[in-house]
Parts: C-alpha cells; sequence; structure tokens
C-alpha cells in the first residue's frame, strides 16, 4: 500500500484547523483520516485534533478482520470521537460550539471501508476517471438533491459553507459508510474543503494520472494555492498498488 499526505495552512488563514494522520495496523490494514475543524479561534484546530487521536487511538489493535465488523468498529470509535469532542466543548468556554468534519478510509488490498461526516470528500481514481465517493453535507447539497437549486448554483452559493452534520456540535451524530472493493492502481482521495472548493474535478483528475503520490500532492495543494489558498489544505493519497518509481 503507497500512501502519502500533506497538510498546508493556505494563504489567508493564521491556523491551521485541519488534522490528518496515515497509520498503518499489524494487520495488513491501513487507517487514512482527513478532519477539518470549525468554532473559532483555536477551537476548530482542536476539535480536528481530538478527533483524529481518538479514532485512531481506538482502532488501535482492533483484532476484527470482516468489513462488518471493522465498520462496526470504526462506527464505535466515531461516536466517542463526537461524545467527546461534544464534552469538551461543553466544560470548556473558548470551545463552545467547536466541531469538524472527518473522512476515513480503513483499506487493505482488497477492500475500502469508507466513512464521513460533513463536507470534507473521499474521491476514487479509477481507469483514468476520477468519482466523488462521498455526499456533502450541507445546505446547498440538499438543495441541489431537492432540484430547489442547480449544481452551478450551489458553487458560488452565499451559504455554500453551512453544514448540515459534524462531529462534536451535538450528542449524537450519524456517519455515512461505503465499503467497496478497489483494484490495484486505484487511487483514493482524501481531502478538506480547501482542496475540492478551489480545484477542478478535471484539474485532479490530470494530476492523479501519473507519477508518484508525494508529487501528486504537492501538484494538489499548489494548485489549491495557486486558486486563492483561502482555506486550509489537507490531502492524504492511498494507492492500492505502487506503479511508480523513482
Amino acid at each position: 500500500m503507497e500512501s502519502a499526505i500533506q497538510t498546508h495552512i493556505g494563504c489567508v488563514r493564521q491556523t491551521n484547523e485541519d488534522s490528518g494522520v496515515i497509520n498503518r495496523f499489524d494487520n495488513g490494514w491501513v487507517l487514512a483520516i482527513v478532519a477539518d475543524g470549525m468554532g473559532g479561534h483555536q477551537a476548530g484546530d482542536v476539535a480536528s485534533q481530538m478527533a483524529v487521536k481518538i479514532i485512531t487511538d481506538y482502532m488501535q489493535g482492533v483484532e476484527e478482520t470482516t468489513p462488518d465488523a471493522l465498520q462496526s468498529k470504526l462506527n464505535e470509535a466515531i461516536q466517542l470521537a463526537n461524545q467527546q469532542i461534544f464534552s469538551y466543548a461543553a466544560s470548556h468556554e473558548e470551545c463552545r460550539g467547536m466541531g469538524t468534519t472527518v473522512v476515513l478510509a480503513l483499506v487493505n488490498e482488497q477492500v475500502a471501508i469508507l466513512a464521513h461526516i460533513g463536507d470534507s470528500r473521499i474521491y476514487r481514481y479509477h481507469d483514468s476517471d476520477l468519482m466523488q465517493i462521498t455526499n456533502d453535507h450541507t445546505l446547498v447539497n440538499e438543495l441541489v438533491r431537492n432540484h430547489q437549486i442547480t449544481a452551478q448554483e450551489a458553487a458560488n452559493h452565499p451559504q455554500r459553507n453551512i453544514l448540515t452534520r459534524a462531529l462534536g456540535t451535538d450528542q449524537s451524530v450519524k456517519a455515512d459508510f461505503t465499503v467497496l472493493t478497489w483494484d490495484p492502481m486505484d487511487i483514493l482521495l482524501l481531502c478538506s474543503d480547501g482542496l475540492s472548493g478551489k480545484v477542478r474535478t478535471e484539474t485532479m483528475t490530470e494530476i492523479l494520472h501519473n507519477g508518484s503520490l508525494e508529487n501528486m500532492v504537492e501538484k494538489l495543494i499548489t494548485r489549491a494555492l495557486e486558486s486563492g489558498g483561502e482555506d486550509n489544505i489537507t490531502v492524504i493519497l492511498l494507492r492500492n498498488q505502487t506503479r511508480y518509481s523513482g
């Protein structure tokens, strides 16, 4: 399993409220997480860091190997993170209302177990095509799904950043799960909206066509910065089989 990760504060923000991690377990599974925090000065970064640490720690030493059992464990980890972030915010005035998006992928060479809350995204690159796997939990996406606005109108909608679901903002939360088989040479792209909100899918597809994952991540971050870089940017790439050396 080949992997690469990078996070960038961007061109405008004073704090990087994104967090990300790639963790390899002894049983052959790899866990990747991207979280994009929100909630005011030095609160969003607290929420995203808590989410990444709690979920990663909970999954350490997990012995389950079947997708159903692992999905159940992942959901337990997400619910624990939600409860702890919510409780922490309630007891720390400076963190009131904080929360975070989260996307995660637990993968081996055959199966990818994906989960998400919020508007950070997971894409799958397969046969030179990039497809968004996750479904944004945002107000404008609900309007698009209900045919109240078009996708083109959503891209510039003044309320496009309003989330309908986040980790840690309520006592309970529902994560959406996807379990898929993926092929050799497939790439999974996990990112915060600092990338997906600034770089077109066609451009991301071109970048993922060839090269090392480290080089691809650098190019994706650079494109987001060149497009304004108003937000923090975090990118994780997972490739099922190495096809590039040098």
